[in-house]
């Protein structure tokens, strides 16, 4: 696992992203077009947890000496980073989300016209994707820490 030329931006924008990615899925989706229900008011309770369990891969690579040193991330940790981002981005533009008075459109929506059941169909895919990328950048961190203690890391 090398570092990339993309780790330098990954290892900073990581750190903004956690805070940043919750704050538009709860409530930024409401400046691009998308109609904001329970799930905007449920978002300031939950938001916290959101963010605190994004915060693990970026202190996680705090741990890789690798890493800390060069102030890089690893290629695939960058990867990784990139689609759960995107996954998120995607996710917050067609959550499906509803209020007093039934169902509310979505960003994704109001810009194409496309059904309440289609954009539900797309934000649980990219609920798949997000959790899978979740998931690698976990698995790639505990990867970068563990390879920089044995004994002949190249």
């Amino acid at each position: 696992m090398r570092i990339a030329r993309s780790g330098r931006f990954v290892f900073v924008a990581q750190w903004v992203a956690a805070v940043l990615l919750p704050v538009f899925f709860f409530l930024g989706r409401g400046l691009v077009g998308a109609q904001l229900g329970w799930l905007s008011v449920l978002g300031v309770v939950y938001g916290l947890f959101v963010v605190a369990i994004l915060m693990v891969p970026p202190i996680m690579t705090l741990f890789d000496r690798t890493v800390r040193r060069g102030k890089a991330t690893r290629f695939a940790y960058d990867i990784a980073s990139f689609v759960l981002w995107g996954a998120f981005v995607l996710a917050a533009l067609t959550v499906p989300d509803s209020g007093d008075g039934g169902h509310l459109d979505s960003a994704v929506t109001t810009w194409t016209g496309m059904s309440y059941e289609t954009s539900e169909a797309i934000f649980t895919g990219a609920g798949f994707v997000i959790g899978l990328a979740y998931l690698t950048t976990i698995v790639l961190g505990i990867i970068g820490i563990t390879r920089w203690r044995r004994p002949f890391d190249a």
